[in-house]
């Protein structure tokens, strides 16, 4: 994705003079990863506003048992982990390439900040895009802290399908736990589980929905 093409998706910079938008551009360097490449590690300092051109950038925090919780996969056109870049704190997540040849523009904190004082209508966009994030996390917060494994595995389910009945699970068991805040041997049971309640088959790595009423039922009602 072209530079300035994918500026213009960013929530906080999008409404922004194309004069802007280029001067923001040319300010930034492109960084090419790989798949489970690290871009940046928790705690460590902000290197300034990051925005995905191409591939995508999984977010994400890993606990003292080196479980690992996604917060996020950002892809063509989305900024990653804003909020260090606006508080001047450490980043309160790690960040790596989800896929081979992820491509992401990286425009210095110090200048970034030269432009915002230039363009100070950035600071009210930006505060309307950490608030949309927040409300995200906390639903987020809510699916983990409210819902039972089996519920957020069955919404999972739903979203991957997209009103599909069959499709395959390109992410492995370990990385479907990072999602869904679990593990892998979880995952598999839970599969299990739900192919036994009568909403799904499972066939290798393929999924078949047998009835979306249930699959849909399990993952909206449940809780602890």
């Amino acid at each position: 994705m072209e530079r300035t093409e994918a500026l213009r998706r960013v929530q906080f910079l999008k409404a922004l003079p194309d004069e802007v938008l280029t001067t923001i551009a040319e300010a930034g360097k492109v960084v090419l990863m790989q798949k489970g490449e690290l871009l940046f590690a928790e705690n460590s300092p902000c290197i300034g506003l990051v925005v995905v051109l191409s591939g995508a950038v999984k977010v994400y925090k890993t606990d003292s048992r080196g479980r690992e919780l996604t917060l996020g996969l950002e892809e063509a056109g989305a900024s990653v982990a804003e909020v260090a870049l606006f508080d001047g704190g450490n980043y309160p997540a790690s960040a790596e390439g989800a896929r081979d040849g992820t491509k992401v523009l990286v425009v210095h904190r110090d200048r970034f900040q030269q432009l915002m004082v230039q363009n100070p209508e950035m600071a009210v966009h930006a505060l309307r895009a950490l608030a949309i994030r927040m409300r995200k996390q906390l639903q987020m917060i809510e699916a983990q802290t409210l819902h039972t494994v089996r519920s957020r595995l069955a919404a999972y389910l739903v979203r991957t399908a997209s009103g599909r009945d069959k499709f395959p699970l390109l992410e492995t068991n370990e990385a479907i736990g990072s999602h869904i805040g679990t593990v892998r041997d979880v995952v598999s049971r839970t599969l299990g589980n739900l192919k036994d309640s009568g909403a799904i088959t499972v066939r290798g790595r393929w999924i078949t929905v047998e009835d979306f009423v249930i699959l849909r039922r399990i993952a909206e009602a449940e809780e602890h």
